[in-house]
């Protein structure tokens, strides 16, 4: 054990110093030949020619193996703390792309704070003002709405994009969905870190600071790491967004849980001619999950209503294609309806 831990210390040599410092909060390695550093609130990139795939895949094995986890391609994922002190998590082929490592290291805190310090150390002026994020929240959604009744769609869906919306595009296969997804994904500022989760590497992320996970379908490729599985591996690799792919199977109930657990600002698509049909598929494949199948209609359907704002229907008819009746929660609130009411539409 003491021989791997020699060998780890080796070959985390060209990024020792970045961990060693205590100005340090993240350490991500998304690809061979560079890693972005997070200090003070903020990612800036690093090249770092050195690390290549193999030794990137060398330190994944080694970390596991000092904590008797096997670390692979029958074994992708890895989530394990090193002698220093920090969290790392792994993701290996075919979890992510071939010749492909992504290594988040986080480092935790290693002191304790007395609560007087508390004043010091946080900001405490907004803590009792819930009226302040009701009034930002109103503020945001008085543009967006101005910008919905205009029908200026540009402006419109750059502006769910900034802030930080959830976005559902449906429509048959071929309708464009899948296209605007992706010109949406370009207009998110290239200063967060993106991560996906896809069962093909069909997304195109422009993102310098990004991964892109994927999944088996129902387990059948080496790996067969599941849309789940993945799910919680991003909550340990500090995304500012996850978007998935195609709301199918699985995949909705980790698009619902991803929502709901501080990561809005998802672009993601799913099967149906218009916003009723979509939230009904949406609410039938998180049904017909087993999480979701531990959930009252009534709960599940409130708690599908507050993670999606928007519905973008897209169609192709002979080559022309058309957005039609985008639903805006916001808008819909001002007439007095929910989300839910999708499901009762007809």
């Amino acid at each position: 054990m003491m021989h791997a831990a020699a060998q780890l210390d080796f070959a985390l040599a060209p990024v020792a110093g970045a961990l060693a410092d205590p100005r340090t909060e993240e350490l991500c390695v998304n690809r061979p030949g560079e890693f972005w550093l997070r200090q003070g609130g903020r990612f800036e990139r690093h090249a770092a020619p050195e690390l290549d795939f193999d030794m990137l895949e060398g330190v994944a094995i080694l970390a596991g193996a000092l904590r008797n986890q096997n670390v692979g391609a029958e074994h992708p994922l890895c989530s394990t703390d090193l002698p220093s002190g920090h969290r790392l998590q792994v993701v290996l082929p075919p979890a992510v792309p071939p010749t492909t490592v992504s290594l988040t290291f986080r480092r935790p805190s290693d002191s304790v704070a007395a609560l007087s310090d508390l004043a010091g150390r946080y900001d405490t002026s907004r803590w009792n003002r819930w009226d302040r994020r009701r009034e930002q929240r109103q503020a945001d959604s008085a543009g967006l709405l101005e910008l919905f009744d205009s029908g200026d769609a540009v402006a419109f869906f750059r502006g769910l994009v900034r802030a930080r919306r959830n976005v559902l595009f449906c429509g048959a296969t071929g309708g464009g969905k899948t296209t605007l997804s992706k010109t949406l994904t370009s207009e998110i500022p290239r200063t967060e870190r993106i991560l996906t989760i896809e069962d093909a590497l069909e997304l195109v992320v422009p993102h310098g600071n990004s991964v892109r996970l994927l999944y088996s379908k129902g387990g059948l490729t080496m790996g067969g790491v599941t849309a789940d599985a993945l799910l919680q591996a991003t909550l340990r690799m500090r995304p500012d967004r996850v978007l998935l792919q195609e709301l199918r199977d699985d995949a909705a109930w980790v698009y619902l849980n991803e929502v709901m657990t501080g990561h809005p600002g998802s672009l993601t698509t799913i099967h149906g001619a218009d916003a009723p049909q979509a939230m009904r598929r949406l609410f039938n494949l998180v049904k017909g999950t087993p999480q979701g199948a531990a959930y009252g209609d009534d709960t599940l359907a409130a708690m599908i209503g507050t993670a999606v704002d928007a519905i973008v229907p897209l169609h192709n008819d002979a080559g022309t294609y058309s957005i039609r009746e985008v639903w805006f929660a916001d808008d819909a609130a001002r007439r007095g309806e929910v989300a839910a009411d999708l499901l009762r539409a007809t």
